[in-house]
């Protein structure tokens, strides 16, 4: 579902946070996207609907692409699936999660722990999965914020989708069964407001001494060392790769992504105060008000559009993040 993505200085009094009022938890339960799920694999319905470009929930936006004539997706999808056994046909258990579902909230928002101090899991709360393509796109699993403003990283958790898990037991052609030495690491990438990048490593699976060791439940990754970010997004390796790259199923599960309010979040210069910018995807028209100069530039800041207007057509331009600079404001939006 298509919809007017606004992105103003005024937008950042409307999303809901958590008690604090300051920091945003993911919860698919509030997601303005709408999700719905197929009863047979858990997998939101929108999966291969080619009119689909991302997940939204609360300030996060879920980069989501698909062809759906022949059945392949790659980005960003939701599941609500709780069947983590072994299954034959990929296609089936490529939307579930070891752990059997998303994770509990309180009341207040945060997470909600068991009298041991783990994850509390919820077998009808959805949770994000992600399919790392490295062909079909530079960044093919890329997260922005609708708002437009920079964050601090604060964590998330991870998990491994069954697919993934068994592959790395069993096998599952072209992929072998790991052996000593093997490892598969999620790098998460934060792009900072300067367009630099920071990253945090996190190994998913490794293999020590005859023993595997892969993420059956939900791991906290701690994400502060990103510091400052207007962007995440999420590239994997493995050291089980062949002529044509990886060989292990590259997914991996999240929940619960947490950023919060930089202390300076309030704080913007007069000229940044009177900038309004939109964007609507049907049309791929980002319009602007109160600037005299403006450009598009995309993810390597190569400027791609320029000049003294209001109003820049979009949809020419290849599905993809691209960076609008306006005076001294700059958003990235996702086409």
């Amino acid at each position: 579902m298509k919809k007017s993505l606004i992105l103003s200085l005024a937008l950042s009094f409307i999303f809901a946070a958590n008690a604090d009022g300051k920091t945003f938890t993911l919860d698919l339960t509030k997601a303005t996207t709408q999700l719905a799920f197929d009863a047979n694999t858990g997998s939101w319905t929108g999966t291969y609907d080619d009119d689909e470009e991302s997940i939204e929930s609360q300030c996060f936006s879920f980069v989501h692409s698909s062809m759906g004539e022949y059945k392949t997706w790659w980005g960003f999808t939701a599941s609500n699936s709780n069947d983590n056994l072994y299954k034959a046909d990929f296609i089936t258990y490529q939307f579930s999660n070891m752990a059997k579902g998303g994770i509990a909230l309180n009341e207040d928002g945060t997470v909600r722990k068991d009298q041991f101090g783990g994850v509390v899991t919820d077998s009808k709360i959805p949770y994000i999965v992600a399919y790392y393509s490295p062909y079909m796109s530079r960044r093919p699993v890329d997260m922005t914020f609708t708002d437009g403003k920079t964050y601090e990283a604060v964590g998330m958790y991870v998990n491994l989708n069954t697919y993934t898990y068994y592959s790395l037991i069993y096998g599952a052609s072209p992929a072998r069964v790991f052996t000593d030495g093997d490892k598969l690491t999620l790098t998460v990438h934060g792009v900072n407001p300067d367009n630099t990048e920071k990253t945090v490593d996190v190994t998913v699976a490794s293999c020590q001494n005859g023993d595997l060791t892969a993420s059956s439940g939900w791991k906290y990754v701690d994400l502060s060392p990103l510091g400052k970010v207007n962007e995440l997004y999420f590239t994997m390796n493995t050291t089980d790769t062949g002529a044509y790259g990886a060989n292990t199923p590259l997914y991996f599960c999240l929940d619960k992504l947490t950023v919060r309010e930089p202390d300076d979040a309030g704080i913007q210069s007069t000229e940044a105060d009177n900038l309004s910018i939109s964007y609507d995807r049907s049309s791929h028209i980002v319009s602007l008000s109160d600037i005299r100069f403006a450009m598009v530039c995309d993810i390597t800041g190569a400027t791609l559009r320029s000049g003294e207007t209001d109003r820049f057509d979009l949809s020419d331009l290849p599905a993809g993040v691209y960076i609008i600079k306006a005076g001294a404001k700059t958003i990235k939006i996702t086409k």
